[in-house]
């Protein structure tokens, strides 16, 4: 994110608490509440940016014994730049709404014109005065639209069994003759450009869960370890299973002070195409691999790409103000590496390693988070916008 973007993202931060004083749709006393703000930002990427998040929730309950930051979430987002890119996502929470279940449910139709892209494998080399700006050479163009559903049953304890559905048609393309992504073709390292996919799997998990709260815990550990299968002889094109474990744990020293650190691997077996290699499963969502806020703040989105991927974060957090629109500065270090299919292994060669600062705001509501980084790493300067926490 460019200096400008900053300045746009600070404005929006200035703006919010108007935007909190929208009529809502709910009368006075109503148990339910909701959330809206504008989006409006310039990047070199995808130009000027427009769009808007509305959500509506109905709040945990006083006598309810949980970490979950509300009971239902029901929220659309989407939004559209100059560049072409778009989206527009439907998604339905309810961490908390029936004893011992959580369910999960997300619709999104998304166009990205100008996805980055810097190769497969953990060598990959990118020209620094291409990687921003306007240059196509490290940029594709990026279809996914999909609908993933989970449920989740309390076994004992803290102990959680996870069941889920996700199906996705994806398409990936070049943005010009020469690329990244056409001479990857070319060499035969890459398939299925060009043509639509739809790519169906379904996942078992399990997940041990003990935070004090799921938005910005403070304390407490989340395990997750969730196998996801994909079969193109039962629905789809592609085949190939996947199995990722993670583990988080956090410790806070009084109000303000904090450490968090997370460590994840995921490892990819049978063909896995490119445009199934992109993402890294959890327990209630998918997110982009190796590089950006989700992953690795040191690199940027979608540094390195490949089929198995391992990382490690560690933070220390401090609480500026920690109470209603709680603001909390973060220093942290990352690390991590992609291999080829079935290759995993756990390792300290050629990890890429990065390390900065940042800030989060929470805006009435531990789910609505802004916030930005700064960040070192083997590209130099990386600087990125939030929208959660990282982890």
């Amino acid at each position: 994110m460019t200096a400008r973007r900053l300045a746009l993202v600070l404005l929006l931060l200035a703006a919010r608490p108007a935007a909190a004083q929208l009529p809502t749709i709910f009368p006075a006393g109503s148990i339910w509440k909701d959330l809206f703000y504008p989006k409006l930002f310039w990047i070199p990427r995808e130009g000027l940016t427009v769009g808007a998040y509305y959500g509506v929730l109905l709040p945990t309950r006083y006598s309810d014994a949980t970490a979950a930051p509300h009971r239902l979430l029901v929220a659309l987002d989407g939004q559209i730049a100059t560049s072409g890119s778009r989206f527009l996502t439907l998604d339905a929470w309810a961490p908390a709404l029936a004893d011992g279940w959580r369910f999960h449910l997300i619709l999104s139709l998304t166009h990205w014109m100008r996805e980055p892209y810097f190769g497969i494998g953990n060598a990959t080399t990118a020209d620094s005065g291409s990687i921003s700006g306007s240059d196509r050479y490290y940029r594709i163009e990026r279809v996914r639209n999909y609908a993933r559903a989970d449920v989740q049953r309390r076994i004992v304890g803290p102990l959680r069994l996870l069941v889920g559905m996700h199906w996705e048609h994806w398409f990936l393309d070049t943005l010009q003759a020469r690329s990244q992504l056409s001479v990857d073709l070319a060499s035969g390292a890459v398939d299925r450009i060009g043509v639509g996919t739809n790519d169906v799997s379904a996942r078992v998990g399990l997940v041990l869960d003990t935070r004090d709260r799921e938005a910005a815990a403070q304390r407490g550990v989340l395990l997750e370890a969730i196998h996801s299968r994909a079969d193109a002889d039962v629905a789809g094109d592609v085949t190939y299973s996947r199995t990722t474990v993670s583990a988080r744990g956090f410790l806070s020293f009084g109000e303000r002070w904090g450490f968090a650190g997370r460590v994840a691997g995921q490892s990819m077996t049978g063909t896995p195409p490119l445009g199934s290699r992109f993402m890294v499963e959890e327990s209630d969502r998918q997110y982009g691999g190796l590089g950006g806020p989700d992953s690795h703040r040191g690199l940027f989105w979608n540094r390195f790409v490949d089929a198995d991927v391992l990382f490690g974060n560690l933070e220390v957090r401090y609480a500026l103000i920690p109470y209603f629109l709680r603001t909390v500065a973060v220093g942290f270090v990352d690390v991590g590496r992609v291999f080829g299919p079935g290759d995993f292994t756990l390792t300290t060669d050629d990890l890429k390693v990065g390390g900065g600062a940042g800030l989060l705001i929470h805006f009435g509501s531990e789910t609505a988070v802004l916030g930005f980084s700064a960040a070192y790493g083997p590209d130099g300067f990386n600087w990125l916008a939030h929208y959660r926490w990282p982890f």
